[in-house]
């Protein structure tokens, strides 16, 4: 009889392993049938270089109905962004036309990105943690290959059977994004990120 509990011991052992490589194993598959930024994004976002003029990315973002352009160096990694507001707010403060201000002087360099394999999810929260609705999808090299908008999310949590994001996780995304510097606690996030 003594040998009983040992065997019930040992035996428990090995449930209590197998149990918790089963919940391994369902974590990671759930992590990978998870809708990925790939799935959503625009591929080939619109992007211009730093040489370029605050005219002629005004007049990407008016015949495309785009509010923000990347900017990209020759080998098409990300070095900036430069949205509809850094335009308004050049042509407001700068007092020189559009095509006299270079796209340098005002995109923002401290860009948020996402990759392709990030879950919707983590981007939702990326875009709420910095208050953004844009996101560059760049790949390991850091080179653009698309962008994902807080729109992009909003439309696929709005299928009949979502997947990948809640219509809650949008709405809470966009409530981050909506709120002023001082009640979000980052008072330091520049204007040109929202």
């Amino acid at each position: 009889m003594p040998e009983q509990p040992k065997r019930d011991k040992a035996a428990k052992k090995t449930t209590t392993k197998v149990t918790k490589a089963t919940a391994k194993t369902t974590k990671a598959t759930a992590k990978k049938s998870e809708t990925t930024v790939a799935q959503v994004m625009t591929d080939g976002a619109h992007r211009v270089h730093a040489s370029a003029s605050l005219n002629e990315v005004a007049q990407r973002m008016w015949d495309h109905d785009i509010g923000v352009v990347p900017v990209v160096d020759t080998d098409d990694r990300l070095k900036g962004v430069v949205t509809d507001r850094d335009i308004a707010m050049a042509a407001y403060l700068k007092n020189r036309s559009l095509q006299s201000v270079g796209v340098q002087e005002v995109m923002s360099i401290d860009v948020k990105t996402v990759r392709p394999v990030d879950t919707l999810s983590d981007a939702a929260s990326t875009m709420a943690d910095h208050q953004i609705r844009r996101l560059p999808v760049v790949d390991d090299e850091g080179r653009l290959i698309g962008m994902l908008s807080l729109n992009d999310l909003a439309e696929v949590s709005g299928k009949p059977k979502p997947d990948g994001i809640s219509k809650q996780k949008v709405a809470d995304t966009l409530r981050a994004i909506c709120a002023s510097h001082a009640a979000s606690g980052h008072p330091e996030v520049s204007a040109t990120s929202r």
